[in-house]
């Protein structure tokens, strides 16, 4: 740790002396560009430490812009290829690859094979400090090899500069332990270029492989692909976890297509099948995750924007374990995500926004029986008329319940709240903004069936917005409730 320390403070002190240096107002390029020497410096320095303190064998260098030997032994004399330095490598001997962050390389078919044991290929940097690897054709792959156990890809960026790249990475048949991480996958011309299966994990008993903490952007709208961000068949013990999926999709970000998968873990990912910023009408309407229906795993605290018909679709997954999964298609609102597989005997709230109207189907309950704890309506536009409230359970199986009875409304304002009381059926009653809520305000659980809650208004439509909050507790596994 002292040794660190020194070397770190040693490359302050001699950065420091270069911020120092006096630029004029034309020097501003020079500046900029020592700038971001130091920063290369930096990065360079502090991969360097890291790989002296974790390499178990050798280090071999990459760079496209380096002019030296070329015997990968220094950044001097790196390789200006990955193949090269893989070809530098011994298998089983933990051997790093390090890459420059201003590499830059144009992919050719099979332009890097991955195919020795316990190799680190090691990108350095960020953001757009990120080493690139450009796909020119549809056949372009980078493959981590059949004899690739203990693999690791950290740091790298994938770029689609054409219509249907088949893959960014391919995971031959028989690899196993094998790491995919901090990695960007995206398209230089959005509209046109693409990943059709970004990661393709592609046969039997790649066994526990882990993808975690990248980015894919798929593209907009559909050329001949994209199909999904990542495509898996028999892959036991795979772990997806804390990714970000964005763009368009033909079938969903995380596939498994063919054969079932045992004990994978999906957990963390935020999905969106579209952009941010597309309306509801505009999203996909593919699931975000779809799997073969005897893969069995857990799929834990995922977030999926997409735009399917019920939120039970957004994640397809039969014989895997739902916790903690959340689904939306609308923006703007904290309560807007939807559950997916409910735990039971948990609290969780859901809202939406609801119109004076003559009728208003509020929330759908589906796939079992709910407990609702609490209905609550916050006025935001003043009512104008009559307005006859009567809540109701529109049952799947047809036997309706009549959960409150009628009420005139018309004299809430803007600030009201309408809640219920312990009363069968339950008494609607206003409370102005400054009013408090007593215990006589507090409604009993309502054991509702599957079905619609709906607002029966008895008089012809009025002006007059409500936001709509209601918490309730999944009584089995498998229930969602959806805002209408």
């Amino acid at each position: 740790m002292k040794r660190l320390f020194t070397i770190c403070l040693v490359l302050l002190l001699c950065a420091s002396a270069t911020y120092a240096r006096k630029t004029t107002q034309g020097d501003d390029s020079t500046a900029i560009a020592v700038v971001d020497g130091i920063v290369d410096d930096i990065l360079i320095l502090s991969s360097d430490i890291l790989a002296s303190n974790k390499v178990g064998g050798d280090v071999f260098y990459v760079n496209s812009n380096a002019t030296g030997s070329g015997t990968g032994a220094d950044w001097t004399n790196a390789e200006v290829t990955i193949e090269a330095a893989v070809d530098d490598c011994t298998a089983g001997a933990g051997d790093w690859i390090m890459i420059h962050p201003s590499h830059a390389e144009d992919a050719g078919t099979a332009f890097v094979d991955l195919d020795k044991t316990d190799v680190t290929v090691w990108g350095i940097g960020n953001g757009t400090r990120l080493p690139t690897v450009s796909y020119k054709v549809s056949t372009d792959t980078f493959i981590i090899g059949a004899t690739g156990d203990g693999t690791k890809v950290h740091g790298i960026k994938f770029i689609a500069t054409v219509t249907a790249v088949a893959s960014a990475i391919v995971v031959e048949a028989g690899c196993t332990d094998f790491v995919i991480e901090d990695c960007v996958f995206e398209s230089e011309t959005s509209g046109t270029d693409e990943f059709v299966d970004t990661i393709y994990v592609s046969g039997t008993a790649s066994d526990r492989g882990t993808i975690q903490h990248c980015r894919f952007n798929s593209d907009i709208g559909a050329n001949a692909g994209p199909q999904a961000s990542i495509n898996f068949i028999d892959c036991d013990y795979l772990q997806i976890i804390d990714n970000e999926f964005s763009g368009d999709v033909a079938v969903a970000h995380i596939q498994n297509e063919t054969t079932a998968s045992n004990f994978i873990t999906i957990k963390d990912n935020r999905i969106m099948c579209g952009y941010i910023g597309d309306a509801a009408t505009t999203l996909d309407v593919t699931p975000g995750i779809t799997l073969v229906a005897t893969t069995t795993g857990w799929i834990q605290d995922n977030f999926v924007v997409t735009n399917v018909a019920t939120p039970d679709l957004a994640i397809v997954a039969a014989d895997c374990y739902l916790s903690g999964n959340t689904y939306t298609e609308l923006q703007g609102s904290a309560f807007a995500a939807v559950g997916i597989g409910y735990v039971p005997g948990r609290e969780y709230v859901v809202n939406m926004t609801m119109p004076a109207a003559d009728d208003d189907n509020l929330f759908t309950i589906a796939g079992g029986p709910v407990l609702i704890t609490s209905l609550s309506f916050y006025c935001t536009t003043d009512v104008d008329g009559t307005n006859t409230w009567t809540i109701w359970l529109d049952a799947t199986d047809t036997q309706d319940v009549e959960l409150s009875s009628a009420v005139d409304v018309a004299a809430a304002n803007d600030g009201d709240r309408i809640l219920f009381d312990g009363a069968n059926p339950a008494a609607i009653l206003l409370l102005a903004q400054t009013a408090n809520v007593g215990s006589a305000n507090l409604m009993n659980p309502w054991y509702c069936e599957p079905g619609v809650i709906a607002l029966i208004n008895d008089d012809s439509a009025q002006a007059g917005v409500f936001d709509v909050y209601m918490t309730f507790i999944p009584l089995k596994a498998g229930v969602t409730v959806t805002p209408m």
